[in-house]
């Protein structure tokens, strides 16, 4: 894992110092991308795993052989939907090594703040994850979840006073906004690495720089101080 926690993409760096370096001529985002691949400055592209990483989207195939563990995405509210209702979030799980006793990341992100939480799991059993998702929802505001078909949140319906929908299988875009943040946690957080010696501490360290993170997103302001300020309108 790493040891040091960049804040900053490229984007957010660029815009934050222009905001508070008005008097000087910043150069664009799109310069300083063409500057790093060309080798004009001391960062690499594999320091930006975001920037190897981006390839062509192919065309979603929709299958339908498997079956919905509860309430369609179909069902879900517009004022989910078009994120105009604070507390609504998507859950999803980071792995690591796909060999047995592996640990791994179970992350929920509030759909219109980007606000993520991440706690580790000794292993992704339903009952594990419901035990987890049930002690969050008595911490934070959570009045719905979007989650995959997988077995995992098998039983995510048995959840009191927290509605669950389900997306379609085989369709990662219904839920978004939470693969997005895992790709950014997965630049602290590389695939194919084991998460057993994870620490709590080093999780929450990696999950509070992307939250503190201005994001272009979010008009270049942060998750956590627009969940700060949902919580208290």
């Amino acid at each position: 894992m790493k040891a040091n926690v960049r804040l900053h993409s490229v984007v957010s760096f660029v815009q934050t110092y222009k905001a508070t370096h008005p008097e000087e001529v910043v150069a664009s985002t799109k310069t300083i991308y063409r500057y790093i691949k060309e080798g004009l400055l001391a960062i690499k592209p594999i320091d930006l795993p975001k920037m190897v990483n981006i390839r062509k989207r192919s065309k979603k195939v929709t299958k339908t052989n498997r079956k919905t563990l509860g309430k369609s995405i179909k069902e879900r509210p517009e004022c989910i939907n078009d994120r105009s209702e604070f507390g609504h979030w998507e859950i999803d799980l980071v792995l690591g090594k796909k060999t047995k006793g592996e640990a791994v990341i179970l992350t929920l992100v509030e759909r219109q703040t980007r606000y993520a939480l991440g706690v580790k799991l000794e292993d992704k059993q339903s009952h594990t994850i419901n035990s987890a998702v049930r002690h969050l929802t008595s911490l934070y505001p959570i009045a719905s979840i979007t989650a995959d078909n997988g077995y995992e949140f098998s039983l995510l319906s048995d959840l009191e006073a927290v509605d669950v929908y389900f997306a379609h299988p085989y369709s990662s875009h219904e839920r978004g906004t939470n693969q997005n943040f895992n790709g950014l946690l997965r630049e602290y957080i590389p695939k194919g690495v084991s998460l057993n010696s994870l620490t709590s501490e080093e999780l929450d360290k990696y999950i509070t720089a992307i939250n503190e993170r201005p994001r272009r997103l979010l008009q270049y302001q942060s998750s956590k101080f627009l969940f700060g300020l949902a919580q208290t309108a």
